[in-house]
């Protein structure tokens, strides 16, 4: 795969694991020849979405050496990049689209837009300790436990009950899944970039 339309930003966070991001301006035909690939049928509005994704994990399994043989969905969603033991995380809100790969271990990529709407509906993902006001914050709590839910494959947790964050600073948080034994703590950024929130 030689990349002919630019990726907004692709950062390595250290030996094991890079990100990449792109902001579609592509049309679907243009991203298609650059795949040489349709996306599967059904997805109407995300097609392109799909597409970035794809071409963007064929350029950071490229950057750790990694066969790139397609992706996969498990029974609970979370993509896996066929015959591999590297982990991939996949995100997209329009225009923008991430994807992360971790050599090692499991993780985690999420990027949300601050919108009003998530003060309306914070009392269904913060729980009493997390009371916050501030809506990038509010975005940066929302971000930081989906990267937690994509770490753990969606597995019947609760944003609300089950994972607790605290800052640390401003860009770093503590996310704990709290449900049942299998109590797990990792630290997540969230940054912002071009008014979204990118947390991995």
């Amino acid at each position: 795969l030689t990349l002919t339309m630019p990726l907004l930003l692709s950062k390595s966070i250290d030996d094991s694991s890079t990100y990449a991001v792109w902001s579609i301006k592509e049309t679907y035909e243009e991203l298609q020849r650059q795949l040489n690939k349709k996306a599967p049928e059904g997805l109407d509005s995300k097609k392109s979405e799909w597409l970035v994704t794809r071409i963007m994990a064929q350029l950071l399994c490229k950057s750790h050496r990694i066969p790139y043989n397609g992706i996969e969905n498990d029974k609970y969603g979370k993509p896996f990049l066929i015959k591999s033991k590297a982990h991939i995380s996949i995100t997209h809100s329009w225009p923008m689209a991430a994807v992360m790969i971790h050599t090692d271990h499991s993780c985690g990529i999420d990027l949300e837009l601050p919108r009003q709407k998530l003060k309306i509906v914070r009392s269904r993902f913060l729980n009493p300790g997390e009371e916050e006001k501030d809506l990038t914050k509010l975005c940066k709590i929302w971000a930081a436990k989906e990267v937690l839910y994509k770490i753990h494959g969606r597995k019947q947790l609760s944003l609300r009950d089950d994972i607790k964050t605290q800052f640390l600073s401003d860009n770093l948080l503590e996310v704990c899944n709290t449900k049942e034994n299998g109590r797990k703590t990792v630290k997540v950024l969230a940054e912002e970039l071009n008014e979204y929130i990118l947390a991995y």
